[in-house]
């Protein structure tokens, strides 16, 4: 495979990923796969094993670049992944749908998944603060983030729920160490139900 071109541009950056992702989808469903463009050039290449899923491996697309990178997951993703809040998340899923109608991709076809950000749970909002803050004290992260899912079940739920309406219905938290395994649980076991009964 030669590769020619130059990436060191933020566009031709863009440019040889959508390259990279057609050659991938090219050599996982193709017999012998054949491919010419600005980054990459190859005649009767062979790629075994192909992967068990047709269509080859899901690829997810992390980021929310509203020229390139959404460009890119209406054309290939199959899932995206945003994050920043409801009224970020909001924007994007606006932009991503004009993408999708401007290349006559079906919007359903793509998985939404959305970091929803640190979560700790408690049945004291005061304690649930508490926490959230002392984690990221011991972790030294100087400024801490706002607008965070942090609270009761039912404040955290009413929080994500709006994601939830947009078709973001995988949500990806995060959870700094210690890592506390109560707030995990529940977000699962109290959180996830709320969510799903509306």
């Amino acid at each position: 495979m030669d590769h020619a071109g130059s990436a060191g541009t933020l566009n031709a950056r863009g440019k040889l990923l959508d390259e990279a992702i057609a050659v991938l989808r090219t050599l996982w469903n193709d017999e012998a796969s054949s491919f010419s463009g600005e980054f990459f050039s190859f005649k009767d290449a062979y790629s075994f094993p192909k992967p068990a899923r047709k269509g080859g491996i899901p690829i997810l697309m992390g980021g929310g670049g509203e020229q390139v990178t959404l460009k890119l997951v209406a054309k290939y993703g199959d899932a995206n992944n945003v994050g920043g809040g409801v009224e970020n998340v909001k924007r994007k899923e606006e932009v991503l749908l004009e993408h999708c109608a401007t290349v006559g991709r079906d919007p359903s076809e793509i998985e939404r998944t959305v970091g929803i950000g640190t979560v700790f749970i408690r049945d004291d909002r005061a304690e649930a603060e508490r926490l959230f803050h002392a984690a990221f004290d011991r972790n030294r992260i100087a400024e801490h983030w706002k607008d965070q899912p942090v609270g009761t079940p039912e404040d955290v739920a009413e929080k994500l729920a709006p994601l939830v309406q947009l078709g973001y219905r995988h949500l990806i938290a995060g959870m700094p160490a210690t890592y506390d395994e109560e707030s995990m649980s529940r977000l699962v076991n109290e959180v996830k139900p709320l969510l799903e009964r509306g």
